[in-house]
């Protein structure tokens, strides 16, 4: 299962098969689902760097966990997986904003105690989507093909989150001295593909 982004959750489920019992799904013919029933409610958390989230949980629907294919959809497996593993902290995306609330849901339900959630904020293209295709090649083995060292590519990272003066070369370990989450910026990253010019200097 991968992490579903930002609008790829599809429609609000409009409660088609809610009222089916269990023993229902036995008759059903494949594709079908089961799925998360969210309460009609307002829930809250509070993010380790976006600061406090609230949200209707009836705009996220109830959600599916488990496919006739006999696979966990991507809300139960992560949750299962990071539990499993003893995870204290999460990060990622501020897309995936919206699946935490699904994700507490499910912690609450097994009775575990949550992780801490930080979500970063995305490098965006300068039409302020998120980065793909569209957008060029951009992954680290092209970079390295045309010469450009991965060090200065986590310079740049670091000086657009926050911890460093001016963008430079630089490797991930050199970093940890300079970690602090209050310096972490909260602003989207604008990806320009005339930055990469500057890097073959």
């Amino acid at each position: 299962a991968s992490a579903p982004h930002a609008h790829q959750e599809g429609p609000v489920y409009p409660g088609t098969c809610a009222a089916r019992s269990s023993r229902d799904a036995e008759t059903l013919a494949p594709p079908y689902a089961w799925r998360f029933r969210l309460p009609a409610e307002s829930a809250s958390y509070r993010d380790g760097l976006a600061g406090p989230q609230k949200i209707d949980l009836r705009t996220l629907g109830d959600f599916v966990v488990y496919k006739s294919s006999g696979t966990p959809a991507y809300q139960l497996a992560v949750v299962a997986d990071d539990y499993a593993m003893g995870v204290t902290e999460v990060v990622r995306g501020d897309d995936l904003i919206p699946s935490t609330f699904r994700q507490l849901a499910l912690y609450r339900a097994f009775g575990w105690d949550p992780p801490t959630f930080y979500h970063v904020p995305l490098v965006v293209g300068t039409d302020g989507r998120r980065l793909a295709k569209r957008h060029g090649d951009t992954r680290l083995a092209t970079l390295r093909r045309e010469g450009i060292r991965s060090e200065t590519v986590v310079g740049w990272l670091a000086w657009s989150a926050g911890l460093l003066e001016r963008p430079q070369p630089v490797r991930p370990a050199d970093l940890l001295a300079e970690w602090d989450w209050s310096r972490i910026r909260r602003e989207r990253v604008i990806w320009n593909p005339a930055i990469l010019e500057d890097w073959k200097r």
